[in-house]
């Protein structure tokens, strides 16, 4: 089985209760995509997790990003940025570990991808993608090479890509935005327990941020063989 979820942001107890809910075994996958730390208090713990766990294979998120930027290349822009975003639990736990410790945590975010094709069915990225750059894009390169393209936009883009018309060929299935931001991008009001978010318009993306690192949030696990939903409280 292969299984979908995103915005960890620390919170190692429920992602440990969703492998058991979902009883993560041999045959499995779990892809996580993107944002592992910050925010919630074991966001280095949560790293070393994935790291040694053989059913996890995570994609670039924003904050994974951030933290890679800061901490290895000591860019000043990401640095702010960073510090704007819930960074100091990651900072704290990272201080923590052997140099030789943070030599290999930085190097799994920095290898990790910005996005993956499942099946050529589904496309999982951590935001998104900027659909009319990727539409004159593919004109003349293929999907893989439009999307590395932009891939600084990947783990950062929004609205118009929550409004848009995605791809034709392929679900694309994000996180990021929390349900709560896609409603009001679209001007619905949103309902607590935040639910995982289907486009009914377009019929072309899945949004599977619930706010997981919110007092109100939950988080959510989509099995893409038969679109189960799973939710950890």
């Amino acid at each position: 089985m292969k299984y979908v979820v995103s915005d960890i942001h620390g919170r190692l107890d429920r992602l440990k209760r969703l492998s058991e809910t979902i009883e993560l075994g041999c045959g499995d996958t779990l892809y996580i995509i993107g944002d592992l730390v910050d925010r919630g208090d074991k966001p280095i713990e949560t790293i070393e997790f994935v790291m040694n766990h053989p059913q996890i294979e995570v994609i670039m998120g924003n904050h994974d990003e951030m933290m890679l930027y800061a901490l290895k290349y000591k860019d000043e822009k990401q640095i702010e940025r960073w510090g704007r975003n819930g960074c100091e639990p990651t900072i704290e736990g990272f201080n923590k570990r052997t140099l030789e410790e943070q030599e290999k945590i930085l190097s799994y975010i920095e290898n990790l991808p910005y996005f993956k094709i499942i099946d050529n069915k589904f496309l999982l990225v951590h935001a998104g993608f900027e659909p009319e750059r990727l539409i004159e894009s593919l004109k003349e390169k293929s999907l893989e090479d439009a999307l590395v393209e932009q891939r600084d936009r990947l783990v950062w883009v929004r609205d118009d890509f929550i409004k848009s018309k995605g791809l034709d060929n392929l679900i694309t299935i994000f996180g990021h935005s929390p349900r709560r931001y896609i409603d009001k991008v679209l001007e619905v009001e949103s309902k607590i327990p935040y639910e995982i978010w289907f486009d009914e318009v377009h019929r072309d993306k899945i949004g599977i941020d619930t706010g997981n690192c919110y007092d109100d949030g939950r988080m959510t696990c989509l099995r893409l063989d038969d679109y189960k939903v799973f939710y950890i409280e």
